[in-house]
């Protein structure tokens, strides 16, 4: 007969059961028990209840390694990493930093915030890694701009043998029929897709909303509802858009929203305006960041993870990066260029004349607006390059082959040059007779600029090509122009002069992409490539920058240089900037570049990558630049607003770059890779446990930490009972004195970060040996070692005493660490949610209709009485420590 919380012992499955309850019939007597192994409450009969272990008897040296290597595992779910890091990869101290924060805690939604060029792809591949060696995520998605996908595939093959599948929009009808389901993005685990592939549609020439519906439906809700467990979006500050309604941040809402692990990889999380950056923090956290009055240190530093190139370093403790060396190259025209120097005035006086139209009609027609600003980047970049684009121009005029489209102002901040240009080509004329008239007079100029000599940046360019290969004849160039016809034309002339080249332009496919770059990096001497082409290249085996074309937007320079200051680079970096002396745009640029180094001076920062990103003030920069074409005397005066504007944005973003800023210590991270293989580490568990039972041909396949045999072990109840008496074991070759070993629990909550199993080791004449006991556990679990059983020893329970209590007073530093580790989480829970609904509540007071407000304000103070009641249950530590393991180790 058992009592009601008697602990006894379910004979079939040889598992450890508290009853519950006792059941009397007809003279049978049964027992409810709770099994807290399998979380679960059966019946047994009284005869399959035991009041003693049978396993006992069957205790052996497999026992003894099974519990040891559970115990390991156990600690490094709670507090170590599962993942093989060594196996495919040695992390660098900064990227072992992310690692370890983001599995932390269990709330795992964070933007990973480091610099250009410091791996934030490893970062989350670590990340991937780690969440499914514990078992937490199976599927996953990631969202990326096009230029990104094969990067991302690749790297997540090669270096942690992570097989992605890449669903393009041309994919999409062709896997729904194979697999004649609708769920195209369930088909695979694990999915690439681009940014805009995916994007809602708001509208579409043609398309009525019935038909934009129905594709938003087939793309979007397919893969939101396709039951990701983690979802990453990489170049995440896009997603922020330049309003709310922007259809980038309505799929960044939309994906945040449908999965319960959420990583924002971006170097730029900011752009020095509040707006964006709140937005993009919402989607981690809605309910800590209800207004921008959340944007502060305190609250958002546990969700954002950052480390600077300048903080940065190798496994050695040396400094990552390598030096820049910058070269600005002003080219002048002379006699043999004069021909060069009308067209560029002709060409700036045509988009002078449109531009001044265009801004004073009534309903701006943002495409004319978009093929001016393309025309004057055209004109400095190559003469062919603009050749050829008023050719195209004078083409439509003719036919009038117009493309009547609306452009929205956040559609027009998005553009590109090289992706947009045909459109822009059709834009509407207002007047296309003399267009005509004045397109073609250019176009003769261009023709006989052609033929009056090379353009005046050629020689300068070819001059630095032939010096650099005299240096290294094996030595890779990437050169940079914003456009096609100008890439084209560079190429003809290098190829005339035996160097070979590589051509990569935004309209390339992604296998076309790929095969370029391999042929770049294993047989031409030189990379021509558009910025579209060039988005995430990783290209440290150069180290040569020539930006043959200067964007206006200085941050897209550092985007490109970006390309080869990168980790693995060997060498300094050189940079090579080609300007025209006699125009508008350097006058522009002069200036600009004058006054934001002042203001970068003034609050103490070294570049502009410090503070701004690559799309920051894209249009006030086309402004200043647009605005001194039309009025090239008054380039002071434009650029007046532009650098009020950088003014307050720069310090806004070095205020945001304080608040994103982590005090850490990377050098406790070198070394600090762990080379604990999980999967053979639950295989060996499983196998020690079962020859431990007596199954010794227990048939083993790959196991995984959210297996149900692998939960089954790990939910298990284990303690050691000194009445069963204590086995003596020999460690074969193993240096240690006689005495006793033990595996001892310290456990708060339920919580598996809040256990932690410690091993000590007592000698036979009650010394604790304080580094002993990890020894010990470090050689047990170890697959070589050769532990021989000698007999089983009474412990008297005067020596369990004094074991329990020496044990506890060295451990007792221990539990205040996790008590204060617990009880700060717990404090920084309640801190930051209680901060956002006082938030909330002081805009609720702000309603004008009373019944409305009184609403709010009373389901806030409810959620507010939720999150006091939380914290204080949270603040109730209750501790258990108990013993799993104790062995007498003989010399």
């Amino acid at each position: 007969m058992y009592n009601i919380g008697e602990t006894v012992y379910d004979t079939i499955k040889n598992e450890k059961v508290q009853i519950l309850d006792k059941l009397e019939a007809w003279g049978f007597i049964s027992y409810k028990v709770y099994n807290p192994s399998e979380d679960s409450v059966y019946k047994l009969s009284s005869d399959q209840i035991s009041a003693e272990d049978r396993d006992v008897d069957n205790i052996n040296v497999d026992y003894i390694k099974y519990i040891s290597l559970l115990s390991k595992i156990k600690n490094e779910l709670s507090s170590g990493l599962l993942s093989s890091l060594s196996n495919g990869i040695i992390p660098l101290p900064h990227q072992l930093h992310v690692l370890n924060r983001a599995v932390s805690n269990n709330n795992i939604r964070y933007i990973l915030a480091d610099e250009v060029g410091l791996g934030k792809t490893i970062e989350a591949g670590l990340i991937i890694k780690e969440l499914k060696a514990r078992g937490l995520i199976k599927r996953v998605l990631v969202v990326c701009p096009k230029g990104l996908v094969t990067q991302w595939k690749l790297e997540m093959e090669e270096k942690f043998d992570e097989k992605f599948h890449i669903i393009l929009p041309e994919d999409f009808g062709t896997i729904k029929k194979i697999s004649e389901s609708d769920d195209v993005y369930g088909q695979f685990d694990q999915v690439i897709s681009p940014m805009d592939s995916i994007k809602p549609l708001e509208k579409r020439a043609g398309w009525t909303e019935e038909k934009i519906a129905e594709y938003n439906e087939d793309r979007i809700y397919s893969i939101i509802n396709s039951g990701w467990d983690l979802v990453i979006i990489d170049e995440a500050h896009r997603v922020a858009g330049s309003s709310g309604e922007v259809a980038r941040y309505k799929l960044g809402n939309l994906l945040a929203s449908s999965s319960p692990y959420l990583l924002l990889l971006t170097a730029t999380p900011h752009n020095g305006k509040t707006e964006p950056f709140l937005r993009l923090i919402r989607l981690i956290d809605e309910k800590a960041f209800p207004n921008f009055k959340a944007i502060v240190k305190e609250q958002v530093a546990p969700y954002i993870i950052r480390t600077e190139k300048r903080d940065a370093i190798d496994n050695n403790g040396n400094k990552l990066f390598k030096d820049r060396v910058t070269q600005v190259v002003e080219v002048t025209w002379d006699d043999r260029h004069t021909m060069q120097r009308e067209l560029y005035e002709l060409t700036s006086k045509y988009v002078s004349k449109g531009y001044n139209r265009a801004m004073r009609a009534r309903g701006k027609n943002m495409w004319v607006i978009f093929l001016l600003i393309m025309m004057q980047r055209l004109v400095t970049s190559s003469t062919s390059a603009i050749r050829k684009s008023l050719e195209k121009r004078i083409e439509v005029l003719k036919e009038q082959n117009f493309r009547i489209n609306n452009l929205t102002q956040e559609e027009f901040a998005e553009m590109e040059l090289e992706e947009n240009m045909e459109e822009a080509l059709s834009a509407i004329s207002f007047d296309m007779e003399d267009e005509l008239k004045e397109l073609s007079a250019i176009v003769n100029v261009a023709k006989q600029a052609e033929f009056q000599y090379l353009d005046a940046k050629i020689e300068p360019f070819i001059d630095i090509v032939e010096s650099l290969f005299a240096e290294d004849r094996n030595r890779k160039i990437i050169v940079f122009t914003e456009f096609v016809a100008t890439q084209d034309y560079l190429s003809t002339l290098l190829i005339k002069r035996g160097y070979t080249t590589s051509l990569l332009n935004g309209s390339m496919s992604i296998e076309e992409r790929n095969i370029l770059l391999e042929e770049f990096k294993t047989k031409t001497n030189i990379l021509i490539s558009t910025d579209a082409g060039g988005e995430g290249l990783n290209l440290q085996f150069s180290n040569v920058v020539i930006n043959f074309d200067l964007p206006w937007n200085p941050m897209k320079i550092e985007q490109r240089i970006g390309r080869v200051d990168r980790i693995g680079q060997q060498r300094d970096v050189h940079i090579y900037n080609f300007i025209l002396a006699e125009t508008v745009e350097k006058r522009v640029k002069d200036v600009l570049e004058e006054k934001l180094s002042l203001i970068l001076k003034e609050i103490g920062v070294d570049k502009y990558s410090d503070v701004l990103d690559s799309e920051f003030s894209e249009m006030s920069f086309t402004d200043a630049y647009m605005n001194s074409v039309r009025n090239p005397k008054e380039v002071e005066h434009y650029i007046s607003p532009i650098e009020e504007d950088l003014r307050v944005q720069v310090k806004n973003a070095n205020k945001f770059r304080e608040i994103m800023h982590e005090e850490k210590n990377l050098a406790d991270f070198i070394g600090a890779e762990t080379s604990f293989d999980v999967e053979s580490a639950l295989k060996h568990m499983v196998t020690y446990y079962e020859n431990y039972k007596g199954n010794p041909y227990f048939p083993l396949e790959s196991l995984s930490i959210n297996d149900s045999q692998i939960i089954k072990h790990l939910n298990k109840e284990i303690e050691f009972s000194a009445k069963d008496g204590v086995m003596a074991i020999e460690i074969k070759d193993f240096p240690n004195e006689s005495g006793y070993f033990g595996l001892w629990e310290i456990s708060l909550s339920e919580d598996i970060h809040s256990k932690k199993i410690i091993p000590i080791f007592i000698n036979d004449k009650f010394i604790l040996r304080p580094m002993a006991g990890k020894k010990i556990l470090d050689e047990i679990v170890k697959k070589s070692s050769l532990l021989n059983y000698r007999s089983m020893i009474d412990l008297e329970e005067a020596e369990y005493d004094r074991i329990k209590d020496m044990t506890k007073e060295f451990v007792y530093d221990t539990f205040l660490d996790m008590k204060s580790e617990f009880e700060k989480k717990n404090e920084e829970n309640y801190r930051k949610y209680l901060y956002a609904i006082e938030l909330r509540i002081e805009a609720a007071k702000n309603i004008g209709i009373e019944n409305i407000k009184q609403h709010k304000l009373k389901n806030l103070f409810r959620e507010r009485e939720m999150v006091e009641a939380e914290y204080k249950m949270g603040k109730a530590v209750c501790p258990e420590f108990r013993p799993i393991l104790m062995v007498y180790l003989e010399e």
